[in-house]
C-alpha cells in the first residue's frame, strides 16, 4: 500500500499507509483499497503532502519529491 506524509504543523509529520487521498470542503481523508475511511484531518489541521517512494517510505524519509498536495489557509 503507498505511504504518504501528512505535515500537521511546521515541524511535524504524520505518517499514512493509504491507497488514496482525496479532499472535501478542505479536509483530506485518507481511504483504503476497500474504499473504508483509514484517517482524517479537518480543513486547517494539514499542510502539506507528499507520496513516500518505496525506498523513502522504507528509510522513514520523505526526500526530495515535490508536493502531491498542498493547502493554503484562507488569510
Amino acid at each position: 500500500m503507498p505511504a504518504w506524509t501528512v505535515q500537521v504543523a511546521e515541524d511535524h509529520d504524520e505518517r499514512v499507509e493509504a491507497e488514496m487521498l482525496a479532499t472535501e470542503a478542505g479536509a483530506l481523508i485518507a481511504f483504503s483499497e476497500e474504499g473504508l475511511v483509514l484517517r482524517a484531518w479537518a480543513p486547517g489541521q494539514w499542510r502539506t503532502v507528499r507520496h513516500l517512494e518505496a525506498a523513502e517510505a522504507f528509510r522513514g524519509g520523505a526526500g526530495s519529491r515535490g508536493d502531491v498536495l498542498h493547502w493554503v489557509p484562507r488569510v
